[in-house]
């Protein structure tokens, strides 16, 4: 089997409409969050149904067993704010919950599998505080998609049967680890479902549904808490029924700045990923990338030597609960000017972030926005499935840097840094440009191309996304999509680079879902890399 899911071709998923839009990595999802804008509600209330919809439908990326960051704009307001409902650690997780072996790598794969690696799940918590603060609908309202799919069904898609079946990722593996997730997960027979087959998770559907009816005590202090904290404490991790009751979303302040004439809002800490953006801009702006040109040996060399430079700062960032941080300096010029000499230094090694993510993107017709990236952390979590529930249970804590004493080490209630990158881009209030991406710390590289594809190279936001992508995070390698052409891989090597080439199309290389509003009209992009679909109102 591949370690690389490699679509034979790029498949067009662009989307038009004059109203609203939804774009997620999920025809299910978008056509849920698109019905809620047909029945009258707005981004909020289509972002909420597009989550919800994505845990059912899209459950190896995300779902209420994981947590994420919300980025809403309301227009009418003129209001930008970050919904951070973020995995916590529990309580009782010391600084070395994870045993590492004489080379510092954690044993046994505790931080991803098995009752050490869950955090803190936010994702109904900050799906609630939404619908309150800025939605129109409840949530029982904006969940009936979600709990239809579950107990009649969806088709599996050739990505979703590429994920459970490969072994590189213990995805079937992690079935059998769990008679839960293998009573709900494999067929009779022991096998994965396959392309085209009808799969349903009723206990899934029964359990959103009654979240959405009873309110999210049901989920954080009632019998799935319960049900939870027994099967972690059973299996020996720290996470208790108190942690669950405890858990509360939180409104942060978005990092905010300017590129290519307009505005921006993107997410702030415990996220680095807004600060890495808005460092990288700030990077790119004097340089004239337009007439270098699109996917050039110059342009790519040129922007991985501001990338270097922005993946090393993000290593000072961690959860700003527990950490100082001071977001003025961090994109500040004096520290832009202190970064690019080499004198801002690192902050200690980075946690293991995954690539198994959702984004989606959200907007209305009264020019309200969302842009929404939330995970699980890897394919289906820590492999552990609430009994009853259906509800897998994220392995989050494998963002935490497992070694005590540092910036992202752990503590009780504190939230991992994260890679997560949502951002909206605004002329005078109105959303121009909505965006984020999938793909662990390639999210930042993801999110940062399509922005230039758009606002600097002047493609259409599908062809924007569709076109080749590569990834470097500092050192000499550089990864690629092998669409990039030979000649500029090898002008690449000529400088000095180690060039890698991770497939034509992959995964790898994200899940960017966006929309962008322009004097024509609503256009929405999605990513062929993850299943992508956008679905105009």
């Amino acid at each position: 089997m591949t370690a690389v899911y490699d679509p034979a071709a790029i498949r067009v998923r662009d989307a038009r409409g004059g109203a609203g839009m939804v774009s997620s990595g999920s025809r299910y999802a978008s056509e849920a969050g698109a019905q809620v804008l047909r029945e009258g509600g707005n981004a909020v209330d289509a972002a909420v149904a597009t989550s919800l919809a994505l845990t059912v439908a899209a459950t190896p990326f995300s779902g209420v067993g994981g947590g994420g960051f919300m980025l809403v704009h309301m227009a009418g307001r003129g209001e930008s704010l970050m919904i951070d409902y973020r995995e916590r650690a529990p309580a009782g997780a010391p600084p070395d919950l994870f045993r590492l072996d004489p080379g510092g790598a954690v044993m046994n794969e505790e931080n991803h599998l098995g009752a050490k690696a869950p955090a803190v799940p936010g994702t109904f918590a900050g799906m609630d505080m939404a619908l309150r603060k800025f939605g129109t609908m409840t949530m029982a309202q904006v969940a009936r998609r979600a709990v239809a799919y579950g107990r009649d069904g969806f088709e599996i898609t050739p990505f979703l049967d590429w994920v459970m079946a490969r072994d590189e990722d213990l995805a079937s593996a992690k079935f059998r680890r769990s008679e839960e997730a293998a009573s709900i997960w494999l067929k009779a027979d022991g096998s994965t479902y396959r392309t085209g087959e009808t799969f349903r998770n009723a206990q899934l559907a029964d359990t959103v549904e009654a979240v959405a009816t009873r309110g999210i005590g049901e989920f954080y202090e009632g019998p799935i808490a319960r049900a939870a904290a027994r099967l972690i404490e059973d299996e020996g991790g720290p996470m208790r029924a108190s942690d669950l009751a405890s858990y509360r979303a939180i409104l942060r302040t978005p990092v905010q700045g300017e590129f290519a004439g307009l505005r921006f809002v993107t997410s702030a800490p415990p996220s680095s990923g807004g600060i890495a953006l808005h460092q990288l801009f700030r990077l790119l702006e004097p340089m004239d990338l337009a007439s270098t040109g699109h996917n050039t040996v110059e342009t790519i060399d040129a922007m991985c030597g501001a990338l270097g430079r922005v993946y090393e700062a993000r290593d000072l960032l961690a959860d700003p609960d527990f950490e100082p941080m001071d977001t003025n300096r961090l994109t500040s010029r004096a520290f832009l000017d202190d970064l690019v000499s080499g004198g801002a230094g690192p902050g200690g090694s980075a946690g293991g972030e995954g690539s198994q993510t959702s984004h989606f993107s959200t907007v209305d017709s009264d020019g309200n926005a969302v842009a929404c990236t939330e995970s699980l952390e890897a394919f289906f979590g820590c492999g552990l499935v609430v009994p009853g529930t259906g509800i897998f249970l994220n392995n989050t804590m494998g963002d935490f840097d497992p070694v005590p004493g540092r910036v992202n080490s752990i503590e009780g209630g504190k939230r991992p840094r994260s890679a997560m990158s949502p951002i909206i881009f605004l002329r005078d209030g109105r959303p121009v440009l909505v965006a984020g991406s999938a793909a662990g710390p390639r999210i930042i590289t993801a999110v940062a191309q399509v922005v230039l594809n758009v606002l600097v190279h002047g493609m259409d936001i599908q062809e924007a996304i569709a076109a080749p992508r590569f990834h470097h995070h500092g050192g000499g390698e550089i990864y690629v999509e092998s669409r990039i052409g030979e000649d500029v891989l090898s002008g690449l090597r000529e400088r000095g680079y180690e060039v890698v080439v991770q497939g034509g199309i992959t995964f790898l290389f994200g899940g960017v879902h966006a929309v962008a509003v322009g004097p024509d009209g609503v256009h929405g992009g999605a990513d062929p890399r993850r299943d992508g679909v956008a679905v105009a109102q």
